[in-house]
């Protein structure tokens, strides 16, 4: 007997097939793996809370940029040294 899953899209059920099923179980396991190489401290973290972890890493590199922005903005408008 053959197993099937099914995926809610829209509030309608489909099949879907396990072919597909095992190549996009695939191709999230491949997903995962990077973003546990990518993120600090996602490498023993649960996929759960990789996520979490995720979401926080892209907020304090947001914030990085918007600082080296403002810092870059500023050195900018300083006058240049004399003799330069």
């Amino acid at each position: 007997m053959e197993m099937r899953r099914l995926a809610v899209s829209g509030g309608r059920r489909r099949r879907i097939r396990p072919a597909a099923a095992r190549r996009s179980g695939v191709a999230l396991r491949r997903k995962v793996r990077e973003l546990r190489r990518l993120v600090p401290g996602g490498e023993g973290a649960p996929a759960r809370s990789l996520l979490v972890r995720t979401a926080d890493y892209i907020v304090r590199l947001k914030a990085r940029v918007e600082l080296l922005r403002a810092l870059s903005a500023l050195y900018d408008e300083l006058p240049l040294p004399a003799g330069a």
